[in-house]
């Protein structure tokens, strides 16, 4: 596995989230996601940057290779958790929108068949 496969893992896992739902809040499907998490596939770097962003850690964090320490490093949030929360409901509201869009397109479609 590497580095950053790894690191995303742990991060993840951290912020108990499951693969489908970081997924799904960066945009793309599980099996991609999961691939990138088994190190068959690299992120791209705005994928690496939407991950950073959800997972609350920077993109150095997730491309560097962490080092044992005895005591966990408290990593000082660069936003306000009202901001956090507020950029989380933005992207859940554009994966909504993505989905609205895509069903319409699927309606849109089934009408031609008819």
């Amino acid at each position: 596995m590497n580095i950053i496969a790894s690191n995303l893992l742990t991060k993840r896992e951290e912020k108990r989230l499951t693969q489908a739902y970081l997924a799904y809040l960066s945009g793309m499907s599980q099996p991609n996601y999961s691939d990138i998490e088994r190190g068959k596939t690299r992120p791209s770097i705005d994928q690496l940057k939407k991950f950073a962003e959800i997972l609350d850690v920077t993109v150095d964090e997730l491309i560097s290779e962490v080092k044992k320490q005895k005591k966990p490093q408290v990593r000082a949030s660069s936003k306000k958790p009202r901001e956090k929360q507020s950029t989380l409901i933005r992207v859940i509201e554009e994966k909504d929108n993505y989905i609205k869009k895509l069903e319409n397109e699927l309606a849109v479609l089934r009408k031609k068949e008819d």
